[in-house]
């Protein structure tokens, strides 16, 4: 007994000072949730998922300019500071390659992104964690994360070998705490808003460019039911699993899909009493995080 109050005790600490520092507990879900239990960054969470009262100022119109550029502009890194004028005001574009994939414990797409001599760190927020959920480009996130998925890899990638890509971000300083790929400034681009392959990749690269599997959501808005269709273009599925959230970032459902073994299945969803309004979906093949979507019930 003396052990268990002890452990409930820990736990509530934890919640209460995640919550403190902007991030959030997330329920699990089993063995295969990806990460773990944690959802959610810390330190300046809102200003890396632009939620924070400055967002809005923001210049989105990407701007291009060089790994190398970025990295060498004077920065001062603070775990407190609001958005910092004219450095995370800018929305910037960069050609690059992307080295290393890696799946913070925030649930985050870490990146390693490189100009051939230096690099510097690309993240792609979880769009099912506050607040998120609730930023007006989870769209953005949600696009870029599949991206990621479709054409690195669900799970962590140690040498990435892709073709060279644009990426699209706002600018951030993070503060040094043993990144992997960290430039000596601490600059990042965080989010990630939109990736794509470089229009200068040569011909004799496109054959990478190949998804490995294909999901769709038909209809994607609907009433009563819909079907979820995954294909493999390369090795079977696994165990897979849908988990369904709010806009809150709250789970409200999950259903296995009977998937192992396969390489497509269509498979149906009822919505079984859930209110209308727009969900963010999440399937996950044997614990990885496959694919992220949007459905709409009405």
């Amino acid at each position: 007994m003396k052990h268990l109050l002890t452990t409930l005790l820990l736990f509530f600490l934890l919640h209460n000072l995640l919550i403190a520092r902007g991030g959030v507990v997330k329920t699990a879900g089993g063995d295969d949730d990806p990460k773990g239990v944690l959802c959610g960054g810390v330190e300046r969470w809102a200003v890396k998922v632009l939620t924070d009262a400055a967002a809005a100022q923001v210049n989105y119109t990407p701007r291009p300019t060089t790994l190398d550029s970025l990295i060498h502009i004077a920065t001062t890194p603070s775990t407190t500071a609001p958005r910092m004028a004219g450095i995370e005001f800018q929305n910037y574009t960069i050609a690059c390659r992307i080295t290393i994939k890696k799946n913070e414990d925030d649930n985050d797409y870490h990146l390693v992104l490189s100009s051939g001599s230096e690099t510097m760190v690309g993240e792609v927020p979880d769009p099912v964690c506050a607040v998120a959920s609730t930023s007006a480009h989870v769209n953005d996130f949600i696009d870029a994360r599949n991206w990621v998925n479709t054409h690195i890899g669900t799970g962590a990638v140690a040498n990435v070998n892709i073709p060279a890509v644009d990426i699209t971000g706002v600018a951030y300083v993070d503060v040094p705490h043993g990144q992997t790929g960290a430039s000596p400034n601490q600059m990042e681009i965080h989010p990630i808003l939109n990736i794509q392959f470089s229009v200068t990749t040569g011909s004799a690269e496109t054959g990478s460019r190949e998804p490995a599997f294909r999901v769709s959501v038909t209809p994607s808005v609907f009433t009563e039911s819909t079907i979820f269709r995954l294909v493999s273009d390369h090795g079977m599925f696994g165990k897979c699993r849908l988990e369904l959230y709010s806009m809150s970032g709250i789970r409200v459902t999950e259903q296995e899909i009977p998937c192992e073994n396969s390489k497509e299945v269509n498979y149906p969803f009822h919505r079984n009493g859930l209110a209308d309004g727009t969900y963010i979906f999440r399937i996950l093949n044997c614990g990885s995080i496959l694919y992220e979507g949007k459905i709409i019930l009405e």
